[in-house]
């Protein structure tokens, strides 16, 4: 009964700490960089993406997301893509269940700023840690090593689909353009899996 307790207990462990990678890859998507850096620790944490180097403890975490990674900018500008798809999630429990590490991947996708004669690919391989502080499994370190980036040179990215059918018209319009993004978003519909506050629509400020 303990071995079997135990193994449903990771089980849980590694559900939390997917959805918390998952987060994180939603938020970087959308540059919420206040967001991203909720999720990890208040003790101990760090971050380090590529060549930039490491940052260590929650608030350098977030000066480096918001001030490097995002030149001072919170969301999206009008017209901006930058997808981090997170897969291939492979998630070791510790046998005490306090500690955690995950090795997974990330296919990057943007053109950002919106004005670029490019559309950046990108790949990376995670090698992240977890740590359950105050009961809550939190990112404890990050770590991403990039495999390629391809600037690939485009003519247009383009984002309302096709117009409603005129031969089947629709029983409701579908919901409206986010002016400030220029296109839909879909709203979030979960709190921020640490801190428990409302999820903004990701709109840069002009």
């Amino acid at each position: 009964m303990a071995q079997l307790t135990h193994q449903v207990g990771v089980l849980q462990d590694q559900a939390e700490i997917e959805r918390l990678q998952y987060a994180y890859g939603f938020f970087i998507d959308n540059r919420m960089f206040r967001e991203m850096a909720d999720l990890f620790a208040d003790e101990g944490a760090w971050i380090e993406i590529g060549g930039r180097g490491r940052y260590y403890g929650k608030e350098r975490i977030h000066q480096f997301l918001h001030e490097v990674l995002g030149d001072g900018r919170w969301g999206l500008a009008k017209d901006e893509v930058i997808n981090h798809v997170q897969q291939q999630l492979l998630i070791t429990v510790d046998t005490d269940r306090e500690h955690a590490r995950a090795r997974a991947r990330a296919e990057v996708q943007g053109n950002s700023p919106p004005g670029t004669p490019h559309l950046l690919l990108a790949d990376g391989i995670y090698e992240n840690e977890y740590v359950r502080e105050a009961g809550k499994w939190k990112i404890l370190g990050i770590t991403v090593a990039m495999t390629f980036y391809a600037a690939v040179e485009r003519e247009k990215v383009w984002f309302p689909s096709a117009p409603p059918s005129a031969t089947l018209p629709p029983d409701a319009p579908s919901q409206p353009v986010v002016e400030a993004l220029g296109r839909q978003f879909n709203p979030w519909h979960f709190r921020h899996p640490i801190k428990g506050y409302e999820l903004s629509i990701p709109a840069s400020e002009p």
